[in-house]
């Protein structure tokens, strides 16, 4: 009994439940999946091999490496480990250059982990040297490049207004064409500061303090750029952070391939759908219909009655109007319905 006890690796053991467990809780029909924070999670969560979910494939490996670590198949259990590790570095790779899963990352972990505890147990040596192996070091290379692409996904950006905004602006306040565009529309809209120059960052301070006083986005962005008006107390710690939060803000900007201020960007239709259904008090369009004459009618039915646009939305709602399509021409021109600024004065 001793020797039989020698011959299991129980801290594999411990890392394949650990692995089983995971992917049980994340792929079971009748759980509540991790929240996962990432935007890989909702490409890689339901993904399949022969139409078995990734899921059930990982949690039908640790089983099977459980089953084998205990029965102290040690040679059949490193070859099942490697080829595990091996798989996992083709799904990091493919990760890298799509997008980062937290949920694979964490089974990724207990991957390793199963991989490094064999290694120590002797016999087999064939399979799993105990020294320098190429395999390792590839995987952990890819293993923490996903980490740091989740990280700097997973870390919160700086943004001002509303989060869940149809419509999101990424501005600089020294930016002419943006303080039009948050006149216009930045009530509305989930605001994105970017720092464009060296006094940016202390005119977002004070953008955000105005905000934060009740002013609107086109006058709190005008009274940034007064020097005469005080920019707020900021601990070290707190303007190191906010730092860090702007260049992302433009790494973002960046990456969407924009190297000009404003970028505006609209999800959907803003003001039609749920937003006018909800305007008209939860009834459809359908609802909201006078009922038509039937067959049986004798006398015509009356005419409808001409429909009236719907009353604009009083100060704080929050949404955005149909017509604010109209205000988009004239963001980055000079006055307004004038020229552009780069055309002569008076031109159309």
């Amino acid at each position: 009994m001793r020797a039989q006890s020698a011959s299991i690796p129980w801290s594999t053991v411990f890392f394949t439940l650990l692995g089983l467990g995971w992917c049980g809780w994340t792929a079971f029909p009748t759980s509540v999946p991790p929240v996962c924070t990432t935007s890989g999670c909702a490409l890689f969560r339901d993904g399949m091999i022969g139409g078995v979910s990734l899921w059930w494939v990982g949690g039908g490996y640790f089983f099977l490496m459980a089953l084998l670590s205990l029965r102290g198949k040690r040679i059949a259990a490193r070859l099942l480990a490697m080829s595990a590790l091996a798989a996992d570095s083709v799904l990091l790779f493919i990760m890298f250059f799509t997008a980062p899963c937290f949920d694979c990352l964490v089974v990724a972990v207990f991957i390793g982990l199963v991989y490094y505890s064999l290694r120590g147990v002797p016999d087999g040596w064939f399979l799993m040297p105990s020294g320098p192996s190429l395999l390792l070091p590839v995987w952990f290379g890819l293993f923490l490049g996903n980490c740091v692409l989740a990280a700097d996904e997973m870390l919160p950006r700086h943004i001002l207004g509303d989060k869940h905004a149809e419509v999101s602006i990424f501005f600089s306040p020294s930016c002419p064409a943006c303080r039009a565009a948050l006149a216009s529309i930045g009530s509305a809209a989930a605001l994105y500061p970017v720092a464009e120059e060296p006094d940016d960052t202390d005119r977002i301070i004070k953008f955000a303090s105005f905000l934060s006083d009740g002013l609107s986005a086109g006058d709190a962005a005008e009274r940034s750029m007064d020097p005469a008006q005080a920019v707020p107390e900021h601990s070290l710690f707190d303007r190191a952070v906010l730092t860090v939060q702007l260049l992302r803000n433009k790494s973002a900007l960046l990456r969407q391939g924009v190297r000009s201020l404003p970028l505006i960007r609209i999800s959907g239709m803003p003001g039609f759908g749920a937003t006018s259904l909800e305007k008209r008090g939860g009834r459809s369009e359908e609802e909201g219909r006078p009922p038509a004459a039937t067959v049986r009618d004798k006398t015509p039915a009356a005419p409808p009655a001409a429909s009236q646009p719907p009353p604009p939305p009083q100060d704080g709602d929050g949404r955005l109007q149909p017509d604010f399509l109209r205000d988009l021409d004239n963001i980055g021109k000079c006055g307004g319905d004038a020229a552009p600024c780069s055309d002569a004065p008076g031109a159309r």
